[in-house]
């Protein structure tokens, strides 16, 4: 199955290189994990691939998933159980109100 992410910043990017760079590593990290999670799954979608939601936390160095966009119940529910402390819990407004903020550096 392939998988497209989207990148979304809540805040702003910080001064700190470190910091950066840690954030960059964990994305490519919960990415590359979710690909190969996926890469045998079959969703009900035509085109065989699902879209979702990465947010970078403005606080803190956990990446989190939002599973809103994702039509395929199935598929949410294996993310949920095998990925539980990466699920995003806020609300979707604020994804909204802060998809033009830059990313990283």
């Amino acid at each position: 199955m392939e998988v497209k992410f989207d990148l979304v910043r809540i805040g702003r990017t910080r001064k700190n290189h470190t910091s950066e760079k840690i954030l960059e590593q964990n994305v490519d990290l919960l990415k590359s994990n979710i690909r190969f999670f996926l890469k045998d799954k079959v969703s009900s979608n035509k085109n065989n691939g699902i879209s979702m939601v990465m947010i970078v936390p403005g606080k803190g160095y956990n990446i989190k998933i939002a599973l809103q966009d994702i039509r395929d119940n199935e598929i949410k529910k294996e993310l949920r159980k095998k990925f539980p402390n990466s699920i995003y819990k806020g609300e979707y407004s604020t994804i909204l109100d802060n998809m033009n903020n830059r990313v990283f550096r």
